[in-house]
């Protein structure tokens, strides 16, 4: 993955210091089994109800060599909520997508209509994001390389659902696209992996100090004007 995004963190200390939270996965003793991912159902199906993968069983399917993982929640919900060891945090909204055109935002997406007013596809859905910069599709291909499978976690599995449509509507191939669901908010009787009592890799958060971040893309951006 080529290093062409650049995090800048300010902590605002509060209570004590502004610690670093520990990402290195745990002692090899402690490790799962060598495990591959399994094979989705639905192939190109974005859903976490759809996706052999949950909050219940990630800590299977953690540290394999050829496998990508990203939480796409904000900074400031790692620092808070925690994290999943082994995950890289690239945020969904601010970052990659928002729902109206912002600085250094690579898309926006919004309903799409035919020319009779019928919606052919909902917000979020394959087909409804729209590049704010030629270079969009280029930096997103840096961050998600196609040939190697990827799991996804965020808040409460949408903005990982979201980001699975992206890539597929870029050409990736769904059936690499993992959907782990939800790490903070639990959804019907899908119970989030940071409230996951057996949860053996989640990085606990603080309360201890707050941050703020902004991302800048190593690189100068050339805005796509609306027609």
């Amino acid at each position: 993955m080529k290093n062409r995004i650049l995090l800048s963190v300010l902590c605002v200390l509060l209570i004590g210091g502004c610690a670093a939270q520990p990402q290195t996965p745990p002692a090899s003793d402690d490790l799962p089994a060598p495990s591959a991912l399994p094979e989705k159902t639905i192939p190109q199906s974005a859903l976490m109800s759809e996706s052999p993968i949950s909050p219940t069983n990630l800590d299977d399917y953690l540290f394999l060599d050829d496998v990508l993982y990203f939480d796409l929640r904000s900074p400031a919900q790692l620092a808070e909520e925690g994290s999943v060891a082994g995950f890289v945090n690239v945020p969904f909204y601010g970052v990659l997508v928002d729902y109206q055109r912002g600085d250094n935002v690579l898309y926006r997406m919004t309903k799409v209509r035919d020319d009779s007013g019928k919606v052919i596809a909902q917000m979020g859905d394959v087909g409804s994001f729209f590049p704010n910069y030629e270079e969009s599709e280029s930096l997103v291909r840096d961050l998600f390389p196609q040939d190697q499978p990827i799991v996804f976690i965020s808040t409460a599995g949408v903005e990982a659902a979201y980001t699975i449509c992206l890539l597929e509507q870029l050409g990736y191939d769904g059936s690499q696209l993992y959907n782990a669901g939800t790490f903070s908010n639990g959804m019907g009787n899908i119970i989030a992996y940071k409230d996951y009592p057996e949860a053996k890799y989640h990085v606990p958060g603080t309360n201890v100090y707050t941050i703020a971040s902004q991302f800048i893309w190593n690189e100068s951006l050339t805005p796509i004007l609306d027609e």
